[in-house]
């Protein structure tokens, strides 16, 4: 099998998972198609180099995808969004409709709804994507104990939100 087939099999099945990251970046479906494209150009050049060691395809895809949004911004001579300010697809009822609407209940899409930006994006990566703690820290660009404490708050609010609220009745 060649190196681009190789890529294609193993990078391209990830590309709903990019776009959703791209969109919570541009805030824009167009936008955040060419950040893909440029994602997935950028990583075919340099898949010679990529090493299944450590963080695996997302992680090296999603910091590819970071580092090529901030290249964008710079060259449009934007700032880029930090982390606490993503205003991501699934915070709005009218998010462009990705597969991750299709697994979800509307109860857990609510609760999601219901938290902030960051505490989407670190549940996104780490309990639908299956990221490690590491990889996050990676993929984004933040210390490994800044993902640990936000997954901890976003469990934590996640948790409040699918909470019964008082006076329903309690089952179990």
């Amino acid at each position: 099998m060649s190196s681009r087939e190789q890529f294609e099999l193993i990078a391209l099945p990830l590309r709903n998972d990019l776009f959703f990251a791209a969109l919570a970046l541009t805030h824009n479906e167009h936008d955040a198609v060419d950040l893909v494209q440029d994602t997935y150009v950028k990583a075919l050049r340099s898949f010679s180099a990529f090493r299944p060691t450590g963080g695996g395809i997302k992680a090296w895809l999603f910091t590819i995808l970071r580092h090529a949004y901030i290249d964008r911004c710079r060259a449009r001579r934007e700032t880029p969004v930090p982390l606490n300010e993503l205003d991501l697809p699934i915070s709005s009822p009218d998010a462009v409709d990705l597969p991750i609407h299709e697994f979800l209940s509307d109860d857990l899409l609510r609760a999601l709804r219901s938290l902030s930006a960051k505490h989407q994006l670190l549940l996104l990566l780490a309990d639908i994507e299956g990221l490690a703690y590491k990889e996050i820290s990676e993929a984004l660009g933040c210390p490994i104990g800044s993902v640990m404490s936000g997954l901890y708050h976003a469990r934590a609010g996640l948790r409040r939100a699918l909470a019964p609220r008082s006076g329903a009745p309690r089952h179990g």
